[in-house]
């Protein structure tokens, strides 16, 4: 874990290796038994193991579609003849007639592929161009779906790996470090794993042994386990006599530390007598503010044994107490807790991000109320936060106000009984419904209207507060392939969708209502794309045609406070600590002079 067991981003290749052996099944089968000297009473996981997750860096070459006109034909290069391998692995008859059009081009695509990501969760690609691709411009484009590798080197020099993740999807211009270079460009929630990448739980040298091994894994089983399908499943499987595979629980999924660090200190040896000897004494250390962040871990720890104990901490005299014992109870699925982190959220920002993933994790309507309730505050951080909360807890929640973007295609015409029986009709198959292009919310709620897009991990527009419309005059979109146009006083705007690939096609142009979701929705349905109508509504903000703000990824984020209170109790013992080894060294200064000076007069 990052903060509190081993650094994921520092991880040794030497672990990194072992850990690839271990999940692809080298060492299968129960870990041999050997004596071992008993777990002390106290002893925690963290005392002998640590967990590990080796964050990846993939990559892979690509083909970009879809450019108005300025892609390039590729130079021979080793990219090409391995993109033209791929294609022709596929399937794609004669692929090298793909890159003559000035209308695609090849790129290089990269991605951060952490440890605990699953097959069903999406990440953000950076795409960016050969050194010497002429492409000018990569505004408009599509990444043809692209396999992702992790790089290894060999005797014969850089190689790719195991190819553990693919790409694909629209090319949002910019990157974090270069946003305003058409060369640069991002696929939002692009990435998809093959499989899932789970951490590893790897005990200390001197603690190594089968026994230790399972020791660990009845622990973690007994306390986190989940349903999937029809079995019952633990999150932890002893591999060899120094490693096990982790899972994760889905309610910790959106919260992967918190997880480690009730891991971290899970007792080795418990029964019922030492239960409530622990219940007593951390339940004194919840409403002690030096100590209240890791005993509500510990607490928690223990699993609903605990609730009436944390139940207790609600009512300390200290808010960061009440806020712990609060965090705690809502991974416990306990709604009593649902309103002291609702108040937090709105009163204290540098908890903010955490008092929302404890919402999100807890299938109780107290939550539910308290996110709605939220998602009507004036503050941007706090109002998409609390949406974005309320969808983890509840996709389906009708008050995300989900809008279905593309239009349905037309049924099939009626066909009389008289033509079916003749067979003087043939049956086709209907045609699937044409996959959303981004996901679009109107949120019904009370409080100044604002329209939020992201730029990270989703394409998605969250409109708050219903009925939002476009102040007229309008003229948007000059240089790129959509234009709306409205005068002064218009109860409609019409927008062009311009085709440049070919100057010769008529341009489409519809006229829509104000309305800015209902303009969203015919951008999208001529054609364009969730970058040419992020695009759109910026440039409408600029020019006063919104009656809200424009806000982009607005996210609370997590920052240092919040460690520094919930590990006050761990600071304090490093502290100390320090000051002993201080005084000790003090100390062995004042002996070395005597013992100097005795020596002095003995001579």
């Amino acid at each position: 874990m990052r903060r509190i067991l081993s650094s994921r981003a520092r991880v040794l290749g030497t672990m990194v290796a072992g850990a690839a052996l271990i999940l692809t099944g080298a060492g299968k089968g129960k870990p041999p038994l050997k004596d071992v000297p008993p777990p002390k009473v106290d002893e925690t996981v963290g005392d002998v193991a640590s967990i590990i997750g080796a964050d990846l860096m993939v990559e892979g070459v690509g083909l970009v579609i879809g450019l108005e006109g300025t892609g390039s034909e590729p130079a021979p290069s080793a990219q090409t003849t391995k993109l033209l391998d791929e294609m022709k692995k596929s399937g794609v008859e004669h692929p090298e007639r793909m890159f003559q059009s000035s209308n695609a081009s090849i790129v290089i695509v990269r991605a951060h592929f952490p440890a605990g990501l699953t097959t069903f969760d999406k990440f953000d690609v950076e795409i960016e161009l050969p050194p010497a691709s002429a492409t000018s411009s990569l505004a408009g484009g599509w990444l043809v779906s692209t396999q992702l590798a992790q790089k290894a080197m060999t005797r014969e020099g850089e190689k790719d790996d195991k190819v553990i993740a693919t790409a694909g999807g629209p090319i949002m211009v910019g990157t974090n470090s270069r946003p305003n270079d058409p060369k640069f460009g991002q696929v939002l929630g692009g990435g998809r794993g093959k499989e899932d990448s789970p951490y590893l739980i790897s005990i200390k040298e001197s603690r190594r042994s089968g026994k230790t091994s399972k020791l660990l894994e009845d622990r973690i089983k007994e306390r986190f386990h989940q349903v999937e399908g029809s079995d019952r499943k633990g999150m932890a499987i002893a591999r060899t006599d120094s490693a096990l595979v982790l899972k994760v629980p889905r309610i910790y999924h959106h919260n992967q530390d918190r997880y480690h660090l009730i891991i971290k200190y899970l007792s080795l040896v418990d029964n019922p007598a030492l239960r409530e000897q622990r219940l007593a004494r951390w339940g004194k250390e919840l409403i002690d503010p030096k100590k209240s962040g890791i005993a509500a871990i510990k607490l928690e720890g223990i699993g609903p044994n605990a609730i009436p104990t944390l139940k207790a901490g609600l009512s300390a005299t200290d808010e960061t107490c009440r806020f712990f014992a609060a965090e705690a109870l809502a991974y416990l699925n306990e709604g009593d807790s649902a309103a002291v982190l609702a108040d937090v959220a709105r009163k204290k920002p540098e908890f903010r991000s955490f008092a929302l993933k404890a919402m999100a994790s807890m299938n109780d309507s107290a939550s539910l109320i308290q996110l709605r309730k939220l998602m009507a505050e004036p503050d941007y951080e706090l109002r998409y936060g609390a949406f974005d909360a309320l969808r983890t807890l509840d996709p389906t929640d009708p008050f995300l106000g989900k809008n279905q973007v593309l239009e349905d295609l037309p049924e099939p015409e009626p066909v009389d009984d008289m033509a079916i029986r003749s067979g003087s009709i043939t049956f086709r198959k209907p045609k699937p419904r044409r996959e959303e292009p981004f996901a679009l919310y109107v949120v019904d709620c009370e409080g100044p209207p604002m329209i939020h897009v992201s730029r990270s991990l989703r394409c998605e527009i969250v409109v708050f507060g219903r009925d939002q419309r476009l102040l007229t005059p309008i003229v948007l979109g000059a240089g790129g392939p959509l234009l709306l146009n409205a005068s002064d006083g218009d109860e409609q705007v019409q927008i062009c969708k311009i085709n440049s690939k070919t100057l010769d096609a008529p341009e489409s142009k519809v006229n829509s209502p104000l309305e800015v979701a209902e303009i969203i929705r015919v951008m999208a349905n001529l054609g364009a794309s969730y970058p040419d109508i992020a695009t759109v509504l910026g440039a409408a903000s600029i020019q006063k045609n919104l009656v809200g703000p424009f806000v982009i990824d607005a996210l609370p984020a997590p920052n240092k406070a919040y460690d520094e209170a919930q590990l006050a109790s761990e600071t304090s013992k490093k502290d100390e600590e320090l000051k002993k080894t201080g005084l000790n060294e003090k100390r062995s200064s004042i002996r070395e002079r005597f013992k100097n000076l005795f020596n002095r007069e003995n001579r």
